[in-house]
């Protein structure tokens, strides 16, 4: 088992590294597909593909700051005073080399299915963490289950864009091509709540069984003492030293200082953020939790834990880093989308997933699809633009419930996220490590999940 993972981390590493331009360059050249597409299949015009293309561009630009503000506000919440603290002592934990690689899965696990964003960045104090405190710990694996804990939970965390999307009317779509699809599906895209998604009787199953197999198979990959490669004591203090997030109140203050550093203010900012909370859940509850609010309520939370508003601000400035991906790439999704909305390609391939599938089947194909696509568009929002309203058209015509079909999408894309590059960057960058040191890990822990939870979305009942 050992060296057959080693054997597939290095054989991955050639085609993540030598093969596998960066994730951009596949939104490009998904375009120029679903534009050969357009052409062939549905007779468009050069002209009608792109000016198709451009409508959809712009029409996704509330979506994607939503995907940006969530990012940003769990990333700044770990990096907060109070978030590194509780993160990095909670790996005190184990004892062992194999019980702290289960820790820190277990651990990230359970930061994903709060907040995504937060299960990514967290595991970077937790590997930190656990580190310091044990001895003789394979620093790959220890990195790879950070990254496998998270996503582990992510399909079924209260942050994932499809079910705080469904909780929304239109689903998240354009209001262009929204009454295209209630035409043809027949009924209004009404808010479908958490209740018939992330906590339906299947999905529950998938919350509880898979990070117990991400654990368990963390655990026991854990290779010998002798074949371990343990970080050295001089790299894992540099690391913790760059990983640290500082911010010093100047000795003289002037004006702006004063403004910048004000108790009063960041109270009163803090107070409004949660009266406005208590409000909202006075009149709705949990289970209807859209994304705004998600959003709002992780603003909220991270501006008190940083105790000040120049900490708040600094924090942000640092987590926007990691957002340059979203801000870039969504337009062009949308504009993918546009091209197969407003050329009528979207139904002809929605028509092409059901002559290859049956009712039962249809879960199964749809997050083999939705996992394969991922490789392509390493964004849940990403492909919910371009594939989702194809899913729900198929499943439609099949007669699948569309709760379960978009459980089993949400799965597909998700879980291949854990050998998928673009999410697991500030993790790699801020531990000093590349993707193919935990490739292999990453890969099997793929296979073992994603069978599991193909099972579930196949035979449980929602």
């Amino acid at each position: 088992m050992r060296n057959f993972v080693r054997n597939t981390a290095e054989r991955w590493h050639f085609a993540m590294e030598k093969v596998m331009p960066d994730s951009f360059i596949f939104a490009v050249l998904l375009t120029f597909i679903v534009f050969i597409l357009a052409l062939t299949v549905v007779k468009a015009s050069p002209v009608k593909i792109v000016e198709s293309w451009y409508r959809g561009f712009w029409a996704y630009l509330a979506f994607s700051m939503q995907m940006v503000v969530l990012l940003i506000f769990g990333y700044s919440l770990a990096i907060s005073r109070v978030g590194v603290k509780v993160i990095d002592s909670i790996t005190g934990i184990a004892k062992t080399p194999a019980q702290a690689v289960a820790v820190v899965a277990a651990v990230a696990a359970i930061l994903g299915a709060i907040n995504w964003g937060l299960g990514l960045i967290g595991g970077i104090f937790l590997c930190l963490g656990a580190a310091r405190r044990v001895k003789g710990i394979h620093w790959p694996l220890l990195v790879a289950s950070a990254y496998i804990g998270a996503m582990s939970t992510i399909t079924w965390s209260i942050s994932i864009t499809e079910p705080l999307l469904l909780n929304s009317p239109g689903w998240g779509w354009s209001p262009d091509i929204i009454p295209t699809i209630e035409k043809e599906i027949g009924r209004k895209l009404s808010p479908m709540g958490f209740d018939q998604t992330i906590y339906a009787k299947a999905s529950l199953f998938g919350l509880i069984l898979t990070p117990i197999l991400a654990v368990l198979t963390c655990y026991l990959m854990h290779p010998t003492p002798e074949r371990s490669r343990s970080i050295s004591p001089e790299a894992l203090e540099k690391l913790a030293a760059e990983s640290q997030f500082k911010l010093e109140k100047p000795k003289e203050m002037a004006l702006a200082d004063k403004l910048n550093w004000s108790r009063t203010l960041w109270i009163l900012i803090c107070i409004m953020a949660f009266t406005y909370m208590v409000l909202w859940f006075r009149e709705k509850p949990f289970v209807q939790l859209d994304l705004n609010m998600y959003n709002f309520i992780f603003i909220g939370i991270a501006m008190l834990l940083h105790e000040n508003l120049a900490r708040f601000v600094e924090s942000v400035k640092m987590a926007s880093k990691a957002a340059f991906g979203i801000i870039m790439q969504f337009p062009f999704y949308a504009g993918i989308f546009g091209i197969m909305a407003y050329t009528g390609l979207l139904k002809v391939v929605a028509g092409w997933f059901v002559a290859i599938s049956t009712p039962f089947l249809y879960p199964l194909v749809t997050q083999i699809s939705s996992g394969i696509i991922n490789m392509f568009i390493p964004s849940s929002g990403g492909i919910w633009m371009v594939q989702g309203p194809i899913m729900i058209l198929a499943a439609n015509k099949l007669g699948v419930a569309f709760n379960r079909v978009v459980m089993a999408f949400t799965a597909g894309e998700v879980l291949t996220n854990t050998i998928q590059p673009f999410w697991a960057l500030p993790l790699l960058g801020a531990t000093g490590t590349e993707m193919r040191n935990i490739m292999g890990y990453c890969l099997l822990a793929t296979l073992y999940m994603f069978v599991l939870v193909a099972l579930i979305y196949l035979f449980l009942p929602m």
